[in-house]
């Protein structure tokens, strides 16, 4: 019986290896691939140096819609994405922090924001200006972030951040870059890793052009402003080269809502250590995407 027993394990190895060979393969092809998707929803140059996500409870409006029904089943597909990230739901009555606007003319709406509101527009850059200026996006999106230290901790834009920016020359792992983003907080940690630095999004507005967006279902299309503004993503958003939400708008895609890569990259993107450099995030970011599609993928590193 022993015998049995022992040739039966020797039978076993080489299919056991040849599954732990053939999960480590597909580890590294979609590790590749989370790459791609992460260059198509995170931005480049990400404000203060760091990715941002939001913090606490949001509290989702959903403005233009005249039936109410099919309004709070936008918002409900938005807070089932929150839910993915594990964020609380905030309480009825609540002060909304993450408005979805639809309209016939979303480049309009967005004009007369910045006429008139321009304070609830984040700073100017380039590229997200162009796009909200679009007369082709079917939604377009913006967030307004803010830095708190590390512990959530205030922190405030100072000149003087960078003083001790080098050492004999060498940046530190924990100064954040310099140009008008850059912060000192009243937090403080030895490690040369950590920034002493946490960046969060404070409010998200969605921008949907009814016009641009006929043909899509609305099930999908609130999956995608879900995706977009729970990330939150870069406007606008590449091709993540993977079945993804993303390509919604693209001629004769199938996609009908949130797919394991969106859900992998959402649920990722809250578990990274936000007192961290964007690089370090994203390499955290990318090793939990991997072990959310495949079993057995390597742990993320801290």
């Amino acid at each position: 019986m022993l015998s049995l027993y022992a040739l039966l394990l020797v039978a076993a190895a080489p299919e056991e290896a040849m599954i732990v060979e053939n999960s480590r393969l597909r580890a590294e092809q979609v590790r590749v691939q989370t790459g791609s998707y992460a260059k198509a929803g995170l931005p480049p140059n990400p404000d203060f140096g760091q990715f941002a996500r939001w913090r606490g409870p949001v509290c989702i409006s959903v403005r233009g819609i005249p039936d109410a029904a099919l309004a709070d089943r936008v918002k409900a597909r938005i807070a089932a994405a929150a839910g993915d990230a594990a964020l609380p739901a905030d309480k009825p009555g609540c002060k909304p922090n993450l408005t979805v606007a639809f309209t016939d003319d979303a480049r309009r709406l967005v004009g007369m924001v910045k006429a008139r509101k321009r304070s609830a527009l984040p700073p100017f850059e380039p590229r997200l200006f162009a796009a909200l200026d679009s007369a082709t996006l079917p939604v377009r999106w913006w967030h307004v972030l803010g830095p708190a230290g590390s512990g959530g901790g205030s922190s405030a834009p100072d000149a003087g951040a960078l003083a001790s920016a080098t050492t004999n020359g060498v940046p530190l792992g924990n100064v954040l870059p310099a140009g008008p983003n850059a912060v000192g907080t009243n937090s403080f940690s030895a490690s040369l890793i950590d920034t002493n630095l946490s960046v969060w999004a404070r409010a998200g507005v969605a921008v949907v052009d009814v016009n641009l967006a006929t043909g899509v279902s609305l099930d999908a299309l609130a999956d995608y402003i879900a995706l977009v503004m729970i990330a939150p993503m870069r406007l606008p958003a590449g091709d993540p080269g993977v079945p993804s939400v993303l390509t919604l708008f693209q001629p004769g895609s199938t996609v009908t809502g949130l797919t394991s890569w969106d859900r992998a990259f959402i649920k990722g993107l809250y578990r990274i250590q936000m007192n961290r450099s964007a690089q370090r995030q994203r390499q955290q970011l990318l090793s939990a995407m991997t072990r959310e599609l495949v079993t057995g993928a390597p742990p993320e590193p801290r």
